[in-house]
């Protein structure tokens, strides 16, 4: 039997959560669909059940890091714009890959726990 999905969700760690839920919520314009108890799933406008979580980091220690994400844009450098626009930290440049003709554009940025988020463009 092979495995059936009917939707992804990845999850980061925050810390300042009222913080972690405006960034997510009003900066990246993501549906809140859950809230409970230091947990929130958010709904990735215009991808089809793909979903991001964040989980309230309660221990006083350094925040676990990730570096897993990658939301993919129709536009990167209108979309670095964007962020620039919101004081999001962007972490490095724009890097281009070509790969048997497709190409892929991206760059990095921080949420406001810094935890590291990729934006893609394929330009085909």
């Amino acid at each position: 039997m092979k495995p059936k999905y009917d939707h992804a969700i990845s999850f980061l760690w925050v810390k300042d959560w009222d913080r972690a839920l405006r960034f997510y919520g009003d900066t990246l314009g993501f549906g809140k669909v859950y809230e409970n108890d230091g947990w929130a799933e958010f709904k990735i406008p215009g991808v089809k059940d793909s979903f991001i979580a964040i989980n309230r980091w309660a221990v006083d220690s350094a925040l676990p890091k990730n570096n897993f994400i990658t939301l993919r844009v129709l536009d990167l450098m209108e979309f670095k714009k964007y962020l620039e626009s919101k004081s999001v930290h962007i972490k490095g440049d724009v890097e281009e890959h070509v790969d048997e003709g497709q190409g892929l554009r991206m760059f990095k940025f921080f949420d406001p726990d810094r935890n590291v988020l990729t934006a893609a463009q394929i330009d085909i």
